[in-house]
Parts: structure tokens; sequence; C-alpha cells
């Protein structure tokens, strides 16, 4: 089931503030020093990763803007999911990164046939994402299955 919501992928791009530090299939937004490479409108929570796990490392990113982002990746330093929550929709181009024109082109598509005002939802074997709420209380999250490492439990991490 794919359904799209035109009014959160127009907030996303025109309401989007700064970038959010963390792109799927990239390397993660380091705290600490690296944190001063962040876009202005963001800085990291922690001066290391929140979480280490075998699989994965996790790091929070604090966008300006009050939105709070959480970026999932690899031991080898590739982001394969990205969680949001806050007040403003963070910008979905650059957490998506080169995944975003898939993701825009369909709702260009679902635009076009007349869905607007619910909540988003993409299932591909490329790319998923799950995406709500309204000003002041956005959530979501992104995440690209081929990424994902084996033997991890993406659900039971994204919630």
């Amino acid at each position: 089931m794919v359904g799209y919501s035109a009014l959160l992928v127009g907030a996303a791009l025109l309401l989007g503030s700064g970038e959010a530090g963390a792109t799927l299939g990239q390397a993660p937004a380091v705290p600490g020093a690296a944190a001063a490479a962040l876009a202005p409108a963001a800085r990291a929570l922690a001066t290391k990763p929140g979480a280490q796990a075998s699989l994965y490392t996790h790091h929070t990113v604090q966008l300006e803007n009050g939105s709070t982002v959480h970026e999932y990746a690899t031991p080898a330093g590739q982001v394969f999911a990205v969680v949001w929550r806050g007040p403003v929709l963070p910008d979905l181009s650059a957490l998506l990164g080169g995944y975003f024109s898939g993701f825009k082109a369909e709702a260009e598509r679902v635009r076009a046939m007349g869905q607007r005002g619910a909540a988003v939802q993409l299932a591909s074997d490329k790319l998923v994402v799950r995406s709500a709420g309204r000003m002041r209380g956005f959530f979501g999250y992104a995440y690209a299955p081929d990424l994902v490492p084996a033997g991890l439990d993406i659900h039971g991490l994204l919630q």
C-alpha cells in the first residue's frame, strides 16, 4: 500500500530548516569535532555515538528548530535509517539524499490523483518512509532495506 501527503512533502521542501546531518547511504553525522561541519541549524547531542551494537551505531542530532533526528549506521559507516520527531518536519531531501528523487516522483504522482492530507507511507524494495503529524508535532522514519544489516530487526529498532 502506497499513500502520500502532498502537504507533508510540500512542508519538507518549504519548511525544512538546514541540513539534518544524516543522509541515507552516506556516512553518519559524527558528534564532537565533526559537529562543526554540520549546518548551523544542527548540533550533535552526544560526544560519541549514543548506542553501540555489533550491527549498528546510533547518533542523535538536535536541530535548532527543535526537531531531533536519530541516525542509524552500519559499522562500516553507512546510514541505513533515520528517525525524526519535532515541531518542524526536517528537510527530507537532506535526509533521503539520493533516495529523495524517487520519493518526490511518487509523491507528485499521488498528488496528481488528488490525495492530500494523509500520512506519507512508502514501501518499496529500495526505500521505506513513514511520516505523519502536523505543525509542532511531526514524526517519522525512513530506511533503505538493502542497507539494513543482516540479522537486525529494523521494525523493533525504529519503534
